[in-house]
């Protein structure tokens, strides 16, 4: 399979109206439609005749008129043209499906497997998408260790002064990666605390598995007390998806999810659902504003010093290449960094 082939979210279900909308896959440009009838289509953002963007054009009925000279589109590709009616101007389209608020697209006639998103008795909290000027495995791998969360991260993550009990598990599999992480958790607002029954001294958890159909990863959030007898009172669940849009730029769609210990619907949690979404913007902002500042983009490996949290870095690029990309395996010793 190749990058295009697995399942991606581009957009939000509201972004798409009654405009046609661009959107970028892996240097692939698209241009994403809703029809007068309420269908969706995708199509490649270049009308056939001469080159014009069709996400410059409008929506008529069911078709997507380009804006140069009239050409039209169905949702499946086929073009007519207007001046010159028995001409086959066919243009590429690919899958497209909305599900959970979101847009997601594919090569048409793929054989990819749609991810599973949904949590029962987990209460939806927010979606998100945000833009990292990274290339796709660097943001992977801002995604994929804890070792930052002590210092770029205010709610979820560790105590840097002990940062050395933190304990690290990796279960990989042929198709997955799996870490699981534990340790003293860090400090932080008060308020958030008390309602997370996170006390001092308490230990985070964070457990999360990797995806490479498409690269998405599924995290679950906790809090116990140190010997594991009393659990906090929310408990989350993130889905993480990593959409490449070049070869410098990455997009990260968040699907956020929580449970709730406290009585009564939902556990209260839709009374706070909105200062939640905020945290978990500025959590997320968090990790884009650093990855701003990265000195190379070079995706390689190779002369770096890692810790015992970057055994992943080694672990997800093997996948990414093999499963996502779709590319020959290197040998075992580098895919076991």
């Amino acid at each position: 399979m190749g990058m295009l082939d697995h399942w991606h979210p581009v957009l939000k279900s509201g972004e798409v109206r009654r405009k046609p909308v661009a959107v970028t896959i892996a240097g692939q440009p698209l241009a994403v439609f809703r029809t007068a009838s309420g269908g969706l289509g995708a199509v490649a953002d270049a009308c056939p005749h001469r080159k014009l963007k069709l996400s410059a054009g409008t929506v008529v009925g069911d078709r997507l008129r380009c804006a140069y000279h009239g050409w039209s589109y169905d949702t499946a590709g086929n073009g007519e043209s207007p001046g010159t009616p028995k001409m086959s101007a066919c243009t590429t389209s690919f899958d497209i499906r909305e599900d959970h608020g979101l847009i997601w697209v594919k090569t048409r006639g793929s054989q990819a497997t749609f991810p599973d998103v949904s949590m029962p008795g987990y209460l939806p909290i927010c979606t998100l998408i945000h833009t990292v000027p990274a290339p796709l495995e660097l943001t992977v791998d801002n995604f994929n260790e804890i070792e930052h969360s002590a210092t770029v991260h205010r709610t979820f993550g560790y105590d840097l002064a002990r940062m050395h009990e933190v304990t690290v598990r990796y279960e990989p599999t042929e198709t997955t990666v799996r870490v699981v992480n534990a340790g003293p958790s860090k400090r932080f607002n008060w308020l958030y605390a008390w309602y997370f029954g996170a006390y001092p001294g308490d230990l985070f958890h964070d457990d999360w598995t990797v995806h490479f159909s498409p690269i998405y990863n599924v995290v679950d959030h906790w809090w116990t007390s140190p010997d594991g007898t009393r659990q906090g009172m929310i408990r989350w669940r993130l889905y993480i998806f990593f959409v490449p849009v070049d070869a410098a730029t990455t997009k990260v769609v968040s699907i956020t999810y929580a449970h709730s210990r406290y009585p009564g619907p939902a556990g209260a949690l839709r009374l706070v659902r909105r200062q939640f979404r905020k945290e978990l913007d500025a959590e997320l902002t968090a990790d884009v504003v650093l990855l701003r500042h990265l000195s190379s983009h070079d995706t390689s490996i190779e002369g770096m010093k890692l810790s015992r949290f970057d055994k992943s870095l080694g672990l997800t690029r093997e996948r990414i290449r093999t499963i996502y990309r779709g590319e020959s395996a290197l040998p075992l010793p580098l895919a076991t960094v």
